[in-house]
């Protein structure tokens, strides 16, 4: 039986795919300001998919690869859906990984 940890990495790899799938991926990461951000999502210095790649896939993958003390609760598919608006059928993959991801870590 697969663990929640386990889970976790597995549609953290879907998730970056479908970045990558729909040219949101970027080779060039952002600014060390930008990573130090303190603003929810670092919507102040980062885009949504930017944050995806640098904070959360790369915080959440070391959690479940060392099998540390995942969040009890994720809801960050209401910033997607207003984040990637304008892609429309371009995101349903993406957001699926994204609502998969919330109830993963929420149930």
């Amino acid at each position: 039986m697969a663990s929640l940890h386990q889970d976790v990495l597995r549609e953290l790899g879907i998730l970056q795919l479908e970045l990558q799938t729909i040219g949101l991926w970027s080779d060039v990461a952002p600014s060390e300001e930008a990573l130090l951000s303190t603003e929810p999502f670092c919507c102040d210095l980062m885009s949504f998919a930017e944050w995806l790649q640098w904070i959360f896939i790369p915080r959440l993958s070391y959690l479940a690869e060392t099998e540390g003390q995942l969040p009890r609760k994720s809801g960050i598919f209401p910033m997607a859906e207003g984040a990637f608006k304008d892609l429309e059928d371009a995101v349903k993959g993406l957001m699926g990984s994204i609502q998969r991801m919330d109830s993963l870590l929420t149930a």
